[in-house]
């Protein structure tokens, strides 16, 4: 699987963000909140949120969107799920805080497994 995030995996359609909200089902393990949804397609696509309410500067925004963007590009290979099916995947980063990247990459990596074994099961 290539390391790159391309604007195909990115989640940008509004009726799907909608949908995602909707019917997703939520996963808590902090410093995110991720709702995930399963569907069928070829590629997984994944939205990242930080609030404003939580952090006031968009420099500090960007930076902790930046951090999730790029731990996920490097460990998306976690997220493989079976021929036919893909994810629909939101990060809402609930943190107070601008944590170290390493942390965010260990919290991204025990998510995206969480999300496979789920898919697992539901198949």
């Amino acid at each position: 699987m290539s390391r790159t995030f391309t604007k195909k995996e990115r989640l940008c359609s509004f009726t799907e963000i909608n949908s995602l909200v909707k019917d997703g089902t939520a996963l808590f393990c902090y410093p995110f909140r991720t709702v995930y949804q399963f569907k069928s397609g070829d590629v997984n696509k994944v939205l990242v949120s930080v609030p404003k309410k939580n952090f006031k500067r968009a420099v500090h925004r960007n930076l902790l969107k930046r951090r999730v963007r790029e731990s996920y590009r490097l460990n998306k290979g976690i997220l493989a799920l079976e021929e036919g099916l893909c994810a629909n995947v939101m990060f809402i980063y609930i943190g107070k805080d601008i944590l170290e990247y390493r942390y965010i990459e260990s919290k991204i990596k025990d998510i995206l497994a969480k999300i496979t074994k789920a898919a697992e099961e539901s198949c």
